[in-house]
C-alpha cells in the first residue's frame, strides 16, 4: 500500500511538472505575438530610470518586494517557538533602468528593471527576536503593448535565513534554502479598473535537493474602485492570490487582501487587511502552514 501511495504521488508531480512547464511556454509564446503587434513606425523614446514598472506587483501576493510595516495575527502556525503574533518588515521595490515606448505614451512599450528586497519577522511574544528573513533579487523585462495586456519575463534569486536570536533559542539549524528561478507572467485587464494574472516559475538551481522541487505556480484577480471625490484621490481595492509550488505537493496557499489605495508620483501607498493561509513568506520554514490576519502599510515604488 505504502509502495503504491509512493507512484500516486510521483505520477501527480510528473503530471503537474508537465502541465507547469506547458503553462510556462504558453506564456513565452504569448508575449512574442502581443509585443510584435506593437505600432511598427513612429517615434520612439528611450527613458532612463523610470518611475514605475509596465508590470505591476501583485497586490496579495505576500512574497513580493515592497516597503511595508505589518502586524501579523496568527490563528494557525506550525514554526516551533513562536508566539500567535509577530511584527513584520519589507524594504525594497523595482528600480527601473530603462523603458522604451512610443513618443507620448509612456504606459506601452518595454522595460528593464531591476527588483530586490528584505522581508523579516520578528516575534513579539519573545522581545522582537528575529524569526528569519528573506532576501529576493532580481532582473526583469517587461512589455505593456495595449492597456488591455503586460508581459513580464525574469530571472529571481530567493535565499532564507534564520534569526541570530531565534537559532540561540531553539538550536534550529539552517536547511539552506535558496532558489534560483525564471519566471514568466501574463497579466490581462478586461477594464481599467480589474486585473488578472498567471505566472509560471522554474527553478533552475536549488541549494537543497533534497527538500526543494523546481515547480511554481501562481494567479490571482485584483479590483480597484474609482478614486473618492477630492484631493486625496484615495480608492478602495480587493485581491486575491494564489500560488502553489512543487515542493509542497502542490497545496495551494491562498491570500484575500482589501483596504485603501493612493497613487501618487510613480509610487503607490496602500492600508489593508488580509487574510492567508500557505507556507510562510520565510523560506526556511517552507515545509509548515500557517494561518493569520495581517494589517499592513504598503508602499509600492
Amino acid at each position: 500500500m505504502a509502495q503504491s501511495s509512493f507512484h500516486v504521488r510521483r505520477l501527480a508531480s510528473s503530471t503537474a511538472s508537465l502541465v507547469l512547464k506547458c503553462a510556462f511556454l504558453l506564456l513565452l509564446c504569448a508575449a512574442g505575438p502581443a509585443i510584435a503587434s506593437d505600432e511598427a513606425s513612429g517615434q520612439w523614446d528611450t527613458t532612463l530610470f523610470p518611475l514605475g514598472d509596465l508590470y505591476p506587483p501583485y497586490v496579495a501576493d505576500p512574497h513580493r518586494v515592497g516597503f511595508g510595516v505589518e502586524w501579523l495575527s496568527f490563528t494557525h502556525t506550525e514554526i516551533p517557538s513562536t508566539s500567535g503574533n509577530r511584527v513584520a518588515i519589507r524594504a525594497g521595490g523595482i528600480l527601473g533602468i530603462v523603458r522604451i515606448h512610443p513618443s507620448g505614451e509612456e504606459e506601452r512599450g518595454w522595460q528593464l528593471s531591476l527588483e530586490g528586497g528584505f522581508n523579516g519577522q520578528y516575534d513579539v511574544g519573545h522581545s522582537l527576536d528575529n524569526i528569519g528573513w528573506d532576501g529576493r533579487y532580481g532582473l526583469a523585462a517587461t512589455s505593456s503593448p495595449s492597456a488591455q495586456w503586460a508581459f513580464k519575463l525574469g530571472a529571481l534569486h530567493d535565499s532564507g535565513h534564520l534569526g541570530d536570536e531565534y537559532i540561540e533559542r531553539t538550536g534550529r539549524i539552517r536547511i539552506g534554502y535558496t532558489r534560483q528561478e525564471i519566471n514568466a507572467a501574463a497579466s490581462w485587464f478586461p477594464d481599467e479598473r480589474v486585473r488578472t494574472y498567471l505566472e509560471a516559475g522554474w527553478g533552475y538551481e536549488l541549494s537543497n535537493k533534497q527538500l526543494q522541487e523546481p515547480g511554481r505556480i501562481q494567479f490571482g484577480l485584483e479590483y480597484e474602485s474609482p478614486p473618492w471625490p477630492g484631493k486625496a484621490r484615495i480608492s478602495w481595492y480587493g485581491a486575491a492570490d494564489f500560488s502553489a509550488m512543487e515542493e509542497r505537493d502542490w497545496r495551494v496557499d491562498r491570500s484575500l487582501q482589501a483596504g485603501l489605495a493612493k497613487h501618487t508620483d510613480g509610487r503607490t501607498w496602500r492600508f489593508g487587511i488580509e487574510w492567508y493561509r500557505g507556507r510562510p513568506p520565510l523560506g526556511e520554514f517552507f515545509q509548515y502552514t500557517e494561518e493569520y490576519v495581517r494589517l499592513g502599510l504598503w508602499i509600492d515604488i
